[in-house]
């Protein structure tokens, strides 16, 4: 079995990528938060493709757009920097996203997203993955969508079994997936709400095929879930600490200032508190606190 690091926009840059490498290094591939399509990468993105940054890690690009010429100009120059692999974003649900007819916006119009990805495939220099949704409104749509995913020689299709609409919320539609595992002959890779060993072992029973899973959420709340799922011992406290130490110490080194590492840590507790006792008690004395003395003495009181 595969498993990768799901991408969150503003999370799971090089700094915290490389904290799992190192405390957690059951990961067999990392993808970028999405970056856009656009003329020429800026250089926080460059910042966090760098080789240096990225040692021992198995990273793939992710792009969200929907010109093929401006996705192609992207991948070109992810060409001359050495990447061998990209992976398209159909499933971003967020509303401003969406609005713009990218990430899970362009599975409404499924002639676009054909015609989008017949001319991708044709002259990418690149191997292409797609990580998607089943649909906008109703799974209905997955229907015509996965007709179109079966035409093509992806590298892999990644697919999180929800719609738009339900954003991360309701079950995972696993009839949907099954789908998927009937019509589509490229490598699928399950993603939604694997949060426990439990989750995992439910998922592979159901689909004894797939080898390769993408977890998000759930690595975020518990960084040692993979090693449990390996038969590693949960992650203790020290572990925990290590890790957070790390992304810290990265934190400082690369924000201007004390406020933006507060922030940044602020949106890596929002998951990790999950596995604390009182964690909705601990994740409000994060987020009220205002300054990086403050921050440590809270997370102090936590893994002590």
């Amino acid at each position: 079995m595969l498993f990768y690091l799901a991408p969150l926009e503003g999370i799971t840059g090089y700094i915290v990528r490389n904290a799992y490498a190192h405390h957690f290094p059951y990961i067999d591939q990392y993808y970028t938060p999405f970056i856009p399509a656009a003329k020429r990468m800026n250089q926080k993105i460059l910042r966090d493709l760098a080789p240096e940054h990225n040692q021992g890690i198995r990273l793939v690009p992710q792009l969200i757009g929907n010109r093929a010429d401006e996705i192609l100009m992207m991948t070109e120059q992810l060409a001359d920097l050495g990447f061998t692999s990209v992976n398209l974003n159909m499933g971003c649900p967020s509303g401003t996203v969406v609005a713009k007819k990218r990430g899970a916006g362009i599975l409404s119009c499924p002639d676009e997203l054909d015609c989008l990805l017949d001319e991708v495939l044709t002259k990418c220099p690149l191997r292409v993955s797609v990580k998607t949704r089943i649909g906008m409104e109703s799974e209905n749509e997955w229907e015509q969508l996965c007709s179109i995913y079966a035409k093509y020689p992806l590298e892999e299709l990644i697919i999180h079994p929800r719609i738009q609409k339900d954003f991360y919320k309701n079950e995972p539609r696993l009839d949907a997936f099954a789908k998927a595992v009937e019509q589509i002959s490229a490598p699928l890779c399950y993603n939604g709400d694997i949060n426990t060993v439990e989750d995992y072992r439910r998922i592979t029973r159901l689909f004894p095929t797939v080898d390769r899973v993408m977890i998000g959420r759930g690595l975020l709340a518990n960084p040692g879930l993979v090693g449990e799922i390996k038969g590693h011992p949960a992650a203790d406290k020290r572990q925990i600490r290590a890790f957070h130490d790390e992304i810290l110490e990265g934190c400082l080194a690369t924000f201007r200032g004390e406020r933006d590492v507060v922030f940044h840590m602020k949106e890596i507790w929002f998951y990790l508190t999950k596995r604390f006792p009182e964690s909705d008690k601990r994740l409000k004395q994060i987020q009220k606190c205002q300054s990086l003395v403050e921050y440590r003495l809270i997370v102090q009181q936590i893994l002590s």
